[in-house]
């Protein structure tokens, strides 16, 4: 049963904490955002999001190659789906060289279902950085990351953003050289900036540096969205309140918890939050699915399914059974099994 969570010292809420904030010409109601992450941001998600509180969502990071429907017209609709319902939308781009990257700003400015770029310079990820030279591989070309900047600008009138890390290594000339590519990228026009708050070099290992976001937030002229180890309700208030930034980017933690939004609002406005039962768990399961048959149909949609749909199944008993049913599934009838048996749900 669905129970009230008050942490120590909540008393009477931090309201303050989240608020509305500006991006350029972009007026957002919250704070609260939905990180871009690689074949989890669909559409699907994004409003599963977006009705619990999350005032802009993100697409998956792509190239503009993939954009430009280099890598199939298909592709191209999926990553970009989307409906009145998602708005506002901020398409993440990760570039490797100016010329594409300008041809793609002014096509999505010319589509009109963005309403901002987000340019990404901080994909740890060895075959993006390796093999391309993009994401987090431009902290070490600032210069190449602050003219892609001036590119994007200048291709479109859409707000553009950009998220780093806090540099290619924990070294003091690293992170000294990611500050200036984010003062840089600023001053050439970028209207906010997201910092994750590990080096490249740590991936997602050890803890998220908040000292440097709050360092970053009181040095940037725009405003900066801090983003690592937010996995709870109490740690994106604990955030935003020692580091005084702008807002917060959620990935992970919101990733299979879409209700970590509306947690937040109710903490920050009463001191208190209602924790998600097993069967509410699997209602919104069932509703991921459901969003993700009608834009993929029901075969691309199993296979979305039943690698995403296990984050759903965490924290009760039988929760690793439930995992391993939702990775087995080969049809639609054993996805109700899974709800009904580990969920509880009659459907």
């Amino acid at each position: 049963m669905a129970h009230s969570t008050r942490p120590p010292h909540a008393e009477n809420g931090l309201p303050g904490l989240v608020r509305p904030v500006c991006l350029g010409p972009l007026t957002l109601p919250n704070n609260l955002v939905l990180a871009p992450m690689h074949k989890r941001t669909h559409l699907a998600f994004r409003l599963l999001c977006r009705r619990e509180g999350a005032a802009l969502a993100h697409t998956e990071m792509a190239t503009p190659q993939e954009l430009l429907g280099l890598e199939g017209a298909a592709k191209v609709e999926n990553l970009l789906a989307t409906c009145p319902e998602d708005r506002p939308l901020g398409v993440q781009v990760a570039p490797r060289e100016t010329g594409p990257l300008e041809e793609v700003v002014g096509m999505l400015a010319g589509r009109g279902t963005a309403d901002l770029v987000d340019l990404n310079f901080a994909c740890p990820s060895r075959r993006v950085m390796g093999r391309s030279g993009r994401g987090a591989a431009l902290l070490c070309r600032p210069g190449d990351a602050v003219r892609m900047v001036e590119t994007a600008v200048a291709a479109s009138p859409l707000p553009v953003t950009v998220k780093l890390r806090l540099g290619f290594t924990c070294a003091a000339e690293d992170q000294a050289r990611a500050l200036a590519l984010a003062r840089g990228a600023a001053s050439a026009g970028a209207v906010a900036v997201t910092l994750h708050g590990r080096s490249a070099r740590q991936r997602y290992r050890d803890s998220a540096d908040w000292a440097t976001i709050a360092a970053w937030a009181e040095a940037l002229p725009v405003p900066v969205f801090g983003s690592g180890d937010l996995r709870s309700p109490e740690a994106v208030l604990a955030m935003l309140r020692q580091t005084g930034c702008a807002g917060a980017s959620l990935a992970r933690g919101a990733f299979g918890t879409p209700w970590i939004f509306r947690q937040v609002h109710d903490l920050a406005r009463t001191g208190a939050y209602t924790d998600v039962s097993r069967g509410r768990r699997g209602e919104v399961f069932l509703e991921h699915y459901a969003r993700l048959v009608e834009q993929y149909g029901e075969a691309s949609a199993l296979k979305i399914i039943r690698q995403v749909g296990r984050v759903y199944a965490r924290g009760f008993p039988g929760a690793a059974e439930a995992r391993d049913a939702i990775q087995h599934a080969t049809d639609p009838d054993a996805i109700r099994r899974v709800a009904e048996q580990w969920f509880g749900l009659t459907t």
